[in-house]
């Protein structure tokens, strides 16, 4: 049959044509309008013309004929690819390329000049498969020429692909458009170099396909998993054939004879569950070839999930997070915010050589969009996103030094947000793709949840530590409400035992005595069951003042005097810092006079014998300062943590006996303190003794 009437070479010309005016079409209709897309359509006709002009060269009944189609099909072949290098720098948005896009046209119009010559087809012949050119001493230079121009479109995508894309749909894209041209590129190959059929046409044609699936479809399928599994099963099916094919060759020379269908079975499944590992380790092997910096990364990953099962300490989680994070991304910096108990994000961890200590107040824009709003936050957006408009000269300045891109919120499944991941610049100074938020957003949903539970953790254990704590201070209040009742019981039970028992022997001065002991140690029980009637009702919410004007000044020399006895027999000073007028204060006498004896009786009980004690008040700010000054051992900071929790007794066992008292006195100043609009703290000094002091606004009679 003669090839050059045969179907198989005549229609494959005229289906290309078909196929690819379709794609022209499609793309101009579908495709969005710019520059770039009237590029590809150009790509687009050039094959179409490229195509129709290989049909009339086919179907030419002589030799004569088919090299005029033959010369500019040659032409329009070069047009192709000019067209689409100028197709790629648009794309890819390459700047400084205008000499190498002007040398391409010039190279393009001398080959058109040249066409119509012998310089680039001589003539043609026949070959089995049909027509064949010989080519004109123009026309390899020319061709070799022209490969640079690709050469350069591809490596303009390949720029997209690593520099200007930042979503993963636009990397795949420009990955979909760098394999294409191997398509025609090969089919060239296998035309010039082997006596093949023609395949160049089905490249072409495959170029087109793939190009305008690109262009046009949004979400295309992971080409690199493709190529990344496509070459796992290459090398395992190599792998396995390797033995199988080599076992049958071994056995069909040793037995001369077929290998049984049933022994085809048997060794099959026999290599199955050898090669098994293997398929795991080439598997990596391609991995780790495809991710390189990442694979470490994706490795941890994978085993993060168990690894956080067994971190009980919250820092240590926290910790391993932000690294995982900086090595993920190549973030030098990373920063982690939990909040506090204010309410502000601040700063529990980080990396970088010059990390800051980073604090995002609760009301914070920044903090509110994160909260109300799903997925990253760029830096871009804190400039067009008007409600981020409002963020403070202080935080828009740490954000800026620290150079921060990316805003990660961690949230738990019921969306509260429990912390922020702030992301510096990267290594390479390149955006942040969609990948990479991909990449971060999975540690996020999970660390969020790892974080909530170590929080939830570690709250547990401080709750039961604290409820222990106060189980045993309740235990040791109870001991000490025993022992502080049962002495003035125990006095006033003896006293009128004594009284009753020998009332006609006992002296009139005897009796008075006694009389006195029981008064006072009546006294002293009421004093305590006060107490306690005074904390119930603050512990439920049950406790009146009745307020009036009051000369303070008078009621804390009053207070002086009245406890002068008690420090006189420590035969300790008390000295008075008191100005002659002070302004009035709103406040009840009664519990005034009760924060001021229990400040005064402090500093008697701990203050040691022959100590000095100041009792001092002045005015400041609209406000009246009370203070107590002790010469006893400074309060560390640990204990002025707990010094104003009921129940709580400073020092050691022996201290506390030695020492009386139910441990409430101080947790009940300052509750009344607090309910006159005042505060009370203690400040210590090394060797110098404590100054517990109280304010309480001033009275304004207007």
């Amino acid at each position: 049959m003669n090839p050059l009437s045969n179907a198989a070479y005549l229609l494959p010309p005229l289906f290309a044509t078909a196929i690819t005016v379709a794609l022209l079409t499609v793309v101009l209709l579908r495709a969005r309008r710019s520059l770039s897309t009237w590029l590809f359509c150009g790509v687009l006709l050039s094959v179409a013309l490229w195509s129709l002009l290989t049909f009339g060269m086919r179907s030419s009944p002589d030799v004569y004929r088919a090299v005029f189609w033959a010369r500019g099909h040659l032409v329009t072949g070069f047009a192709i690819y000019i067209l689409f290098y100028h197709f790629t720098s648009v794309y890819a948005d390459v700047r400084g390329q205008r000499t190498i896009l002007v040398a391409a046209y010039l190279l393009f119009i001398v080959a058109a000049v040249v066409a119509p010559t012998d310089l680039l087809i001589r003539e043609m012949r026949i070959e089995d498969y049909g027509y064949a050119p010989v080519l004109g001493p123009v026309a390899v230079p020319l061709a070799v020429s022209g490969l640079p121009f690709l050469g350069v479109a591809i490596y303009n995508l390949l720029r997209r692909y690593k520099v200007v894309s930042r979503s993963y749909e636009e990397r795949n894209r420009a990955l979909y458009l760098m394999i294409a041209p191997m398509f025609p590129i090969l089919g060239s190959l296998l035309d010039g170099f082997t006596n093949l059929p023609p395949t160049l046409i089905w490249g072409n044609l495959i170029f087109c396909i793939v190009c305008s699936v690109a262009i046009l479809k949004y979400h295309l399928l992971d080409i690199s998993l493709v190529i990344r599994k496509g070459i796992a099963y290459l090398l395992m099916s190599i792998a396995v054939a390797i033995p199988y094919v080599g076992t049958i060759l071994l056995f069909n020379r040793l037995f001369e004879q077929a290998v049984p269908f049933w022994a085809h079975l048997i060794f099959l499944l026999l290599l199955a569950l050898a090669l098994q590992p293997l398929w795991q380790r080439v598997q990596r092997l391609v991995d780790k070839f495809f991710y390189r910096e990442r694979y470490d990364f994706l490795k941890e990953l994978q085993n993060f999930s168990q690894e956080t099962h067994d971190i009980s300490g919250l820092n240590q989680l926290i910790s391993s997070l932000v690294k995982l994070i900086s090595r993920a991304l190549q973030s030098p910096s990373v920063y982690l915010l939990l909040t506090s108990a204010s309410g502000d994000f601040v700063t529990v961890s980080s990396t970088g050589e010059s990390a800051a200590q980073l604090t995002i107040e609760s009301g914070s824009p920044l903090l509110r969009w994160l909260r109300s709003n799903k997925g990253i936050l760029r830096r871009q957006a804190l400039d067009t996103i008007p409600q981020l408009q409002s963020l403070t000269s202080k935080e828009t300045s740490e954000l800026e030094k620290i150079r921060a891109k990316l805003f990660v919120p961690l949230k738990t499944k019921g969306k509260e947000l429990v912390g922020v991941v702030i992301l510096s610049e990267k290594l390479s100074a390149q955006p942040y793709s969609t990948e990479d938020e991909r990449v971060i957003l999975t540690v996020a949903s999970r660390m969020a949840f790892e974080l909530e539970n170590a929080r939830l953790y570690a709250l547990e254990r401080i709750t039961r530590k604290e409820l222990e704590r106060q189980d045993k201070q309740k235990t040791e209040f109870l001991h000490s409400v025993a022992h502080e009742l049962k002495t003035p019981l125990t006095a006033i039970i003896a006293s009128s035992e004594l009284l009753s028992t020998e009332l006609s022997s006992t002296s009139v001065s005897q009796r008075q005595r006694l009389i006195r002991s029981i008064n006072q140690s009546a006294w002293s029980m009421d004093k305590r069951v006060t107490l306690l009637f005074d904390f119930a009702k603050m512990q439920v919410g049950d406790l009146r003042l009745r307020q009036e004007p009051l000369e303070i000044g008078l009621i804390i020399k009053e207070m002086a005097s009245r406890l002068r006895a008690l420090f006189k027999n420590k035969e300790q000073s008390l000295k008075l810092e008191v100005p002659g007028s002070l302004p009035q204060v709103k406040a009840d006498r009664e519990k005034l006079e009760q924060i001021i004896v229990n400040l005064l009786s402090n500093a008697n009980k701990f203050s040691p014998t022959g100590s000095k004690i100041t009792l001092g008040a002045r005015e400041l700010d609209n406000r009246i300062i009370v203070e107590v000054k002790d010469s006893a051992p400074a309060i560390t900071e640990e204990e002025k943590v707990k010094l104003f929790d009921p129940y709580y007794r400073g020092g050691d066992a022996d201290k506390r006996q030695r020492v009386p008292g139910l441990g409430l006195g101080l947790a009940i100043s300052r509750k009344l303190v607090e309910l006159h609009q005042g505060e009370l703290w203690v400040v210590s000094e090394p060797r110098r003794g404590n100054t517990f002091a109280f304010s309480l606004p001033t009275y304004n009679r207007e």
